[in-house]
């Protein structure tokens, strides 16, 4: 009989935890085991159900982190340093999303300080089109002759998404892959560190924009059926969240906080024919978001809350503190992607997500029919042409002598390694060093050089 109710009080508890902490009555005075999951974990050090917040005083000291940005991971390396010793109760991946205008940057920021983790922000176009180095590949516009290389952001999608031929569709495609090369970073920051992240949006969320701009007719059909074919393999591999914030508001209420940023930050939204859609909105975020977030709540844990007034992130991170990250038994699709269950798998995970072109060539794709994204040959040698003049772009990153750097032997690029600096600060646009000529290469070089001593502040465009 005692055994019964032991094991009764196990199974209601892990019950209790998979509903989240306020759902059964009494589970706060439960102790030690009967907290503890009913199936046995099968790595006590990654399997952990809980996050704790540095408030709690329960955080753990972590491990020192690999140094992945500097030396890489590669197999060599994988034979002495192991994987899950790094991992700890926070070891976590967090992604906030929802509407804009909503300060998801403050909560996201706040979170990952009170966490302990790591903060990647959202990206946009910027990240796109600025180089490390901080040059604009924008600024060469006037220089093209081929609408199809002109640059297509944010700001011009806002006051007219089909202002430019095929321009939205390349937009959509290049914001796919730059959340793609985030989560990619996020997931290797925790498989090297040990360290959490809390991201702004993920590539997991992204379809609901194409889904939402093709019902608009602001895309190619040939566009979202090749976004949708890269999804499936480029996602293939990844692990989904642990946790979805999801920070909502009314349409109107969205549209009220947008028209308050327009008329400060970001005045390129004013009176935007997107924006200003409450039909486009009510579909992207009460319909096709939503469908998401029910999708999402299988395989990660969702938090949702109504932010229309802001909110308290004290408030969020106790409610985190409460919730069961793991699973409630061993067929659970919860979180499911990060029990890998032996160190090698860890580490053969980590050595995926540690290889960021291994993660781009797992894009490439037998589908030639996207003529909306597609360039002419004669339009890529335009762009090819144009994108070295920009500075930094003739050289790997760390390598640029015409920026002040030397070219010196790097650790990560001696054993061959990816996901190095270089990898993750090189720009996301291609560029393909065979179009150029050495002979024009070296005359622009000369050029620059000559207009740079001069005190010409646009040196590099000409």
């Amino acid at each position: 009989m005692v055994g019964q109710v032991s094991t009764l009080s196990i199974r209601m508890a892990a019950l209790a935890s998979r509903l989240g902490h306020g759902s059964l009555p009494g589970l706060a005075a439960l102790k030690g085991s009967a907290k503890l999951l009913a199936v046995t974990p099968y790595n006590n050090k990654v399997s952990k159900a809980n996050i704790y917040s540095k408030t709690s005083g329960m955080l753990e000291e972590r491990v020192k982190p690999w140094n992945y940005e500097k030396w890489g991971f590669n197999h060599f390396m994988a034979l002495w340093d192991g994987t899950t010793k790094r991992f700890n109760d926070n070891s976590k991946l967090i992604c906030i999303e929802g509407p804009p205008a909503l300060d998801k940057t403050k909560l996201a920021e706040e979170l990952a300080d009170e966490l302990d983790m790591k903060y990647i922000p959202g990206v946009s176009m910027e990240d796109f089109y600025i180089n490390a180095y901080g040059f604009d590949i924008r600024e060469l516009d006037h220089l093209y002759k081929y609408p199809r290389n002109v640059s297509f952001d944010e700001k011009k999608f806002a006051q007219n998404p089909t202002g430019q031929e095929g321009g939205c569709d390349r937009m959509v495609l290049s914001l796919f892959y730059l959340r793609f090369r985030k989560y990619v970073e996020a997931l290797s920051h925790i498989f090297n560190t040990g360290q959490g992240v809390v991201m702004e949006k993920s590539v997991y969320s992204d379809y609901v924009f194409v889904d939402a701009a093709y019902k608009m007719g602001w895309i190619d059909r040939t566009t979202r059926i090749l976004i949708n074919k890269m999804k499936v393999q480029m996602l293939a591999p990844m692990l989904r969240p642990h946790l979805v914030i999801y920070l909502d508001a009314p349409v109107d209420v969205v549209q009220s906080k947008i028209r308050a940023r327009a008329a400060t930050t970001h005045p390129w939204e004013k009176n935007s024919p997107v924006f200003e859609n409450t039909a486009y909105l009510d579909m992207l975020y009460e319909d096709k978001y939503k469908s998401y977030i029910k999708a999402a709540s299988i395989n990660s844990r969702v938090l949702m809350y109504d932010w229309s007034e802001g909110g308290d992130t004290e408030v969020v991170v106790e409610d985190i503190e409460r919730l069961n990250l793991d699973y409630f038994d061993k067929y659970d699709p919860l979180c499911k992607d990060w029990r890998l269950h032996k160190e090698e798998n860890y580490t053969r995970k980590r050595l995926e997500v540690s290889s960021a072109q291994w993660n781009i060539r797992n894009s490439v794709l037998d589908y030639y029919d996207c003529h909306k994204v597609d360039k002419t040959p004669d339009e890529s040698i335009e762009f090819q042409m144009q994108a070295f003049k920009v500075p930094g772009n003739r050289f790997a990153w760390g390598q640029n002598v015409e920026m002040g750097e030397s070219i010196a032997l790097r650790l990560g690029s001696f054993f061959g390694n990816s996901n190095t600096e270089a990898d993750m600060k090189s720009p996301y646009y291609h560029l393909d060093a065979s179009f150029i000529d050495n002979d024009v290469f070296e005359e622009w070089r000369k050029m620059s050089k000559e207009k740079k001593a001069s005190g010409q502040e646009k040196w590099w465009q000409f």
